[in-house]
């Protein structure tokens, strides 16, 4: 704000002003101060891309503009801002992978509505098929992650984590992706916990130990959430998942 913005205010750079706006912006979100991020969005940058023609950075502004919403729940307007503003500008500039990007995130929309058939309907039929194109092996991992929490929510346990142990977790080991193995693996033993077949909750204790120790290790916030799931278990059986992401 202080060293970077006043350079492009002086150059008369209207874009590059525009991009680290959005970036102070994704900041503030961050912070939990959503509604000068939304301020920054809309009033700052919004007006310059429509000035500039800039459709794609105009999309993407958009886009977090319909995170915010989503975060605070208004459903209704992160989900018309995703359909009738932003995926259209994917569709115009034949960018397929920022295209099921987004309708992934329709999915998470229906999801969070209670649309499950919906949401799972999108995953499967219109997102896992371009990454599988693309070759976009992590967004692929990460879809099928979203698939295995539609099942979960149905109570279809075996079937959630099938997907985890067999398609999704294997992906983050073989990109060596710490954060994503450790989260994969705690969903793995949130399951296993709500399931609970002979074995499944002294497993789920080992890989939540293990999610822990890496979380730690890592310094990251999810080692606090896995801790008070690790404390719930030893006074008595949750009652409900625990969702990191």
């Amino acid at each position: 704000q202080e060293e970077e913005l006043p350079v492009y205010l002086k150059l008369g750079d209207i874009r590059s002003r525009a991009m680290t706006l959005g970036k102070v912006a994704d900041i503030y979100q961050d912070r939990g101060q959503p509604d000068e991020a939304l301020r920054i969005h809309q009033e700052d940058c919004l007006p310059v891309y429509l000035k500039l023609g800039d459709i794609r950075s105009r999309a993407v502004t958009l886009g977090k503009i319909a995170n915010i919403y989503h975060a605070r729940g208004q459903l209704d307007e992160a989900l018309h801002i995703r359909q009738e503003e932003e995926l259209p500008v994917y569709l115009k500039l034949g960018d397929i992978r920022s295209r099921a990007m987004t309708l992934g995130k329709i999915a998470d929309i229906y999801q969070a509505r209670g649309q499950l058939d919906e949401a799972l309907r999108i995953l499967q039929e219109e997102c896992l098929p371009v990454f599988l194109k693309l070759g976009d092996i992590r967004s692929r991992a990460v879809t099928l992650g979203k698939i295995a929490d539609i099942y979960q929510a149905r109570g279809q346990l075996d079937d959630a984590l099938r997907i985890r142990q067999e398609e999704e977790l294997p992906v983050y080991l073989k990109l060596r992706a710490r954060r994503d193995v450790l989260v994969c693996e705690a969903s793995i033993a949130n399951m296993l916990v709500h399931r609970k077949a002979a074995g499944d909750r002294e497993q789920a204790v080992i890989l939540l130990n293990k999610a822990h120790a890496e979380a730690t290790q890592m310094k990251l916030p999810e080692a606090q959430q896995i801790e008070s799931f690790l404390n719930e278990l030893s006074s008595e059986s949750p009652s409900s998942p625990f969702p990191l992401k």
